[in-house]
């Protein structure tokens, strides 16, 4: 009998255990249902105007967005272009001065070789006066070219020699035995087809071996170069009627006093006669 009053109360025990867990579970479900019906941002319930309550709760739902649909081979960026940046050129160093020594040299370098003919006379006689002329060209015009126009024949002779030319040139011609006056200008312009001309009247002072100095001057910046010098010998000889008028030009009061003395004389003695 006790076995089993044990085994009722045991049973009984049981059951009244599994009725409050059920209770339990049922108690502990049903508010989250509720609160996951209810939004909490639900509106009141409003009356109707027959006097029912109605429910007008409304639920604001958050904003539903699409999705972007995504391509299935989406194209890769463009690449990007590489930006220029300017490079600033390297500042050259200065040039080193050159000497006016250097600067000559390199002057003389570039000049071009050109001819130079020139006419003299081969005698003359006290009195008289002569024409000397003096040509420069280029190498590219012939020497018959250039000679082509000068005196000729046994009074005068004709020689040529080779010169460094350049743009401005000088020719002069210089002695102390001779009066000479320039026809042309001493400095002038050398080149194209046609030779530059040189020309000077010549008179001799005296009688003898004269020697007239002819030079081609080149003119470099602020310097100038003899380059070609010739020295010619012209032999003069006496004219004894241009010898008379030297004489008489040179002497002309001395030759009236001596006259004017000497007519002085005559007559005082015609008179000592009469």
């Amino acid at each position: 009998m006790r076995k089993l009053s044990f085994v009722k109360v045991l049973a009984s025990s049981f059951a009244m255990l599994c009725t409050a867990v059920l209770v339990v579970a049922c108690t502990s479900s049903k508010p989250s249902q509720n609160r996951g019906s209810e939004s909490p941002s639900a509106a009141p319930s409003v009356q109707a105007p027959n006097g029912s309550d109605e429910s007008t709760a409304t639920k604001e739902t958050p904003p539903t967005t699409q999705p972007v649909p995504q391509e299935s081979n989406p194209l890769p960026p463009p690449p990007l272009k590489p930006t220029a940046i300017p490079i600033e050129p390297l500042a050259k160093p200065p040039a080193p001065q050159l000497s006016n020594d250097d600067l000559i040299e390199q002057s003389l370098a570039k000049l071009k070789q050109g001819n130079l003919a020139y006419n003299t006379p081969q005698k003359m006689k006290t009195g008289e006066t002569a024409r000397v002329t003096a040509r420069i060209a280029a190498g590219n015009i012939s020497l018959q070219t250039l000679e082509a126009g000068l005196p000729s024949g046994p009074g005068s002779t004709t020689a040529t020699a080779s010169t460094p030319i350049s743009t401005r040139m000088k020719m002069t011609l210089k002695s102390a035995d001779f009066n000479i006056t320039p026809l042309s200008s001493e400095e002038q312009i050398v080149g194209g087809d046609t030779p530059t001309e040189w020309s000077w009247d010549v008179a001799p002072k005296h009688s003898g071996t004269l020697s007239l100095h002819l030079a081609a001057v080149v003119e470099l910046g602020n310097l100038s170069r003899d380059f070609t010098s010739v020295d010619r010998d012209i032999r003069v000889q006496v004219d004894p009627v241009a010898a008379v008028v030297q004489f008489v030009a040179a002497n002309t009061i001395w030759l009236l006093t001596s006259l004017g003395a000497a007519l002085a004389t005559l007559w005082a003695w015609w008179r000592k006669r009469k």
